[in-house]
C-alpha cells in the first residue's frame, strides 16, 4: 500500500496527520490509517493530534477518520500543534537534525513527555518526571533526571548518550533498567543493550564503534 496516503508528523504538542485524498479513494485512505496506526504498536497512546487540511473531507468521512484514531487511543486536539519555532520562552525550538532525527533546542520540564519517530537528540535537560519516547537512539546534551525510552518500537540496537547521566529510569525496546550511583568517571554515558540486558558505561568514541553493529559498506566509506 502507498505510504503517501497517510503521512504522520510528530510534534513537541502533539500528532498532524495528512491525508492524500487527491490519488486514491477514501477507503484507502482509511485502510492505510488502520495499518499504520496498527503497526505503530502503543507508541501513539494517548497522543492528541488534528488533521491537517480536514475540510478536505466531508463531515461524515471526517467521523469515520475520527472513529478509527479513537479506537487506537487517540485524543483530538483542540489547538493546531505548532511546528515553526517562536520567540516564546516557554516554546520549545525544534527542527528535523538529518536523516530521520528531532533536534530539540530546550530542556524537557516536569511532566513533559515527547514522542518521536526517529532519533532524538535534546541540547537541553530532561528535569525530573519528564519523559523522552524514541523508536531511534536517544542522545542528551545535558542532565537528564527524567525517563528516556530508545528503540520504543522493539529494536534493541537502539542506544542512548547522556552528558550527566541521573536518569530515574531507562528503557531499551522491552529493556528496563535504573541508573546506579556508581555508573563510572566520565559525565558522558552510553547504555545499550548486551546479552539481554541494558548496560550502561562510559562514552569513549574510540570503543563506540567497537560495541555498537554497523554496515561493512558504511565502514569502508568514512
Amino acid at each position: 500500500m502507498d505510504k503517501n496516503i497517510v503521512n504522520i508528523k510528530g510534534t513537541p504538542s502533539g500528532l498532524i496527520f495528512y491525508f492524500d485524498p487527491m490519488e486514491t479513494g477514501f477507503g484507502q485512505i482509511c485502510a492505510a490509517l488502520e495499518e499504520k496506526l496498527l503497526h505503530s504498536g502503543d507508541f501513539f497512546i494517548n497522543a492528541e493530534y488534528v488533521i491537517d487540511r480536514p475540510n478536505q473531507f466531508s463531515a461524515e468521512e471526517l467521523a469515520v477518520i475520527e472513529s478509527i484514531l479513537a479506537k487506537y487511543h487517540l485524543t483530538k486536539g483542540k489547538t493546531q500543534p505548532k511546528e515553526i519555532p517562536n520567540d516564546e520562552s516557554d516554546e520549545m525550538i525544534y527542527h528535523t537534525a538529518g536523516g530521520n532525527s528531532l533536534l530539540v533546542t530546550k530542556s524537557i520540564r516536569s511532566g513533559q513527555k515527547m514522542s518521536i519517530r526517529g532519533n532524538a537528540v535534546i541540547m537541553g535537560d530532561i528535569n525530573p518526571g519528564g519523559e523522552i519516547v524514541a523508536t531511534g537512539n536517544i542522545v542528551i546534551m545535558g542532565s537528564c533526571r527524567g525517563v528516556l525510552h530508545a528503540g520504543a518500537e522493539g529494536d534493541e540496537s537502539c542506544y542512548i548518550i547522556v552528558y550527566n547521566m541521573c536518569a530515574q529510569q531507562l528503557r531499551i525496546a522491552s529493556h528496563v533498567a535504573t541508573v546506579p550511583q556508581d555508573a563510572g568517571s566520565s559525565p558522558l554515558k552510553l547504555a545499550m543493550v548486551r546479552d539481554g540486558n541494558i548496560v550502561l558505561t562510559d562514552y569513549i568514541p574510540a570503543q563506540f564503534r567497537e560495541v555498537l553493529p554497523f554496515d561493512e559498506e558504511e565502514e569502508q566509506e568514512a
